[in-house]
């Protein structure tokens, strides 16, 4: 779900990467642009195969994740980046996307998936990346130790709040309100150490 108002961005067709989220108005670092938003699925026992139209399921709980309304514009369009202009933040289980630096007019919002390094339960690996960015490794899969730096930042942040509440199978709530990130956050620090 967006939570920047319609006039700050849209949609449209990319050239190899399906649908993408485009800024139309400048967007400055640090905004919350959205919150990942859908019904609450059992990890464990979902059907992967289901997913047949991309990479939507994500991360809720170590038991449950969040899978979108595909019908809506949401944060599902937001594409990959080898150098993204936006990041995701866990806050109170949620995954809230948030401009990493100013977003200009024009531009696309990317993030990085942060998917688990490649093993061999990933063949054959769908994951490629089209970003076309001057540091484009051409997967969507983090290194060993960029994913160990990504996972220990996220265990100290989830000690900071807890989860909202939620029912298996349906649709996660939005917030009542939502935190301010700016450049002093630690989000930055963990970034750029």
């Amino acid at each position: 779900m967006f939570l920047l108002p319609d006039e700050y961005w849209f949609v449209k067709k990319t050239k190899n990467k399906g649908n993408g989220v485009f800024a139309r108005k400048k967007i400055v670092a640090g905004t919350i642009i959205g919150d990942y938003l859908g019904t609450i699925v059992k990890t464990s026992t979902y059907d992967l195969s289901k997913d047949t139209k991309g990479l939507y399921l994500t991360y809720f709980t170590d038991q449950a994740s969040i899978y979108p309304d595909l019908k809506t514009e949401g944060m599902h369009l937001v594409n990959h980046s080898c150098q993204p202009n936006c990041w995701i933040y866990i806050y109170r289980g949620h995954t809230l996307f948030f401009a990493l630096r100013d977003i200009d007019v024009g531009e696309e919002l990317t993030i990085s998936y942060l998917l688990s390094p490649k093993d061999d339960t990933c063949k054959p690996c769908t994951h490629v990346c089209h970003c076309s960015s001057v540091y484009c490794k051409g997967t969507m899969h983090l290194t060993k130790e960029k994913y160990e730096k990504w996972q220990r930042f996220l265990k100290i942040e989830k000690k900071k709040t807890r989860i909202a509440p939620f029912t298996f199978g349906k649709n996660l709530k939005r917030l009542r309100e939502y935190p301010k990130i700016h450049v002093t956050h630690p989000i930055y620090k963990a970034l750029c150490s």
